[in-house]
């Protein structure tokens, strides 16, 4: 009996010094996440704008966040650009007017060497519906992650593709003049 109850507590401390490694494992995991991914509801709200289809049917509105919104490079990482809809817009609308904005944006080397993976990141928008959320993140180890309601649909690697991307809203000749300068006013 003695080394019933002998062994049964050691098991016991065995046990709970297993629970504890593992609980020590995924707390300094998940604080290692946080440090890596900053919490991207806790950025500053920079500016903000109406989106406009067609130069004046309003659809929604864009918001672009950052850690300082005085930072010198208004499109250095991490920050969010957010587009809230106020009605349906087609998921291959998105696609096409992304990869039309970006296109007319790049020259046709840097063009042809992101096109494939713009288009793979493109396919994955969907139509939006009213009071849906877009969110564009630009975390610090230079992915960039679409999101739709906070469901992530593509993620693409590479401050390069990141560059290009923002060319839609934020390049030489964008989506929207007026977007941009309501966005980026010191531009």
């Amino acid at each position: 009996m003695a080394q019933e109850s002998l062994k049964a507590a050691l098991m016991r401390r065995m046990v709970s010094a297993t629970v504890l490694v593992a609980s020590l494992v995924l707390v300094t995991s998940s604080h290692l996440a946080l440090a890596a991914n900053p919490d991207f509801d806790h950025l500053q709200r920079c500016s903000s704008s109406k989106v406009k289809a067609l130069k004046f049917f309003t659809v929604g509105k864009a918001s672009l966040f950052r850690q300082d919104c005085a930072a010198t490079d208004p499109l250095a990482p991490p920050l969010r650009l957010a587009f809230g809809y106020n009605r349906a817009v087609p998921g291959d609308a998105f696609a096409k007017s992304a990869r039309a904005m970006i296109k007319r944006n790049l020259n046709d080397t840097d063009w042809h060497a992101l096109k494939a993976r713009i288009d793979a990141f493109n396919q994955h928008y969907r139509t939006t519906r009213d009071g849906d959320l877009y969110t564009l993140d630009y975390h610090q180890d230079q992915s960039l992650v679409l999101k739709l309601n906070g469901e992530t649909l593509a993620e693409e690697q590479g401050k390069a593709f990141a560059r290009a991307y923002f060319t839609i809203w934020f390049g030489d000749d964008p989506y929207s003049e007026d977007l941009k300068q309501a966005l980026l006013p010191d531009s």
